[in-house]
């Protein structure tokens, strides 16, 4: 039986309720309001997927972290350069752990040259 049908029937219709709970039979318009109810939230689900999509909104647990370039060395193993409140930082990334393999100077260039 449909809880918000059962709901709307108690709170609206206290006599039809009664004669539903005699009844004992899940008639087609249950069943329809179920169907119905489900297609609801299924949308408000992929309307909320789409906003959050559209407007780029991510759950970002570490602000301040910006991955700036990756390089990927293997299967599993990549080289990655992060800006780090206002630090670059050249990290080993395996399965098992990550590494500061070194640190590196703030004017520093991603294509290889320095800026002056």
């Amino acid at each position: 039986m449909n809880v918000f049908v059962s709901f709307a029937s108690l709170v609206l219709l206290p006599s039809a309720a009664k004669a539903e709970e005699k009844a004992g039979i899940i008639s087609g318009n249950d069943i329809g309001a179920m169907v119905l109810a489900l297609f609801a939230v299924l949308a408000v689900i992929v309307v909320l997927a789409s906003l959050l999509k559209r407007f780029n909104l991510k759950f970002q647990g570490a602000s301040g972290l910006k991955v700036l370039s990756s390089v990927s060395l293997g299967p599993k193993e990549r080289l990655v350069i992060v800006d780090v409140g206002g630090q670059k930082l050249l990290l080993g990334v395996t399965q098992q752990r990550i590494e500061c393999l070194k640190e590196l100077p703030g004017d520093i260039n991603l294509e290889g040259k320095q800026e002056q």
